[in-house]
């Protein structure tokens, strides 16, 4: 059985090089479809601390 382990550090920066291309193009063809809007509508005050976003934003 292969052992599927990167076998440089070059590799491992390649991989993770090619996961976050991959990433952004999902991405932004999420929002060229127009899904991001609809998305963010979906959000209530109620996912708004699960996602790590005060609720308690005080604009200067």
């Amino acid at each position: 059985m292969k052992d599927n382990k990167p076998d440089s550090l070059s590799e491992v920066l390649s991989i993770e090089l090619q996961r976050e291309t991959y990433y952004r193009a999902c991405i932004a063809e999420f929002q060229q479809l127009g899904y991001q809007d609809q998305y963010l509508e979906q959000l209530t005050d109620e996912l708004v601390p699960v996602l790590g976003v005060s609720a308690d934003i005080k604009t200067s």
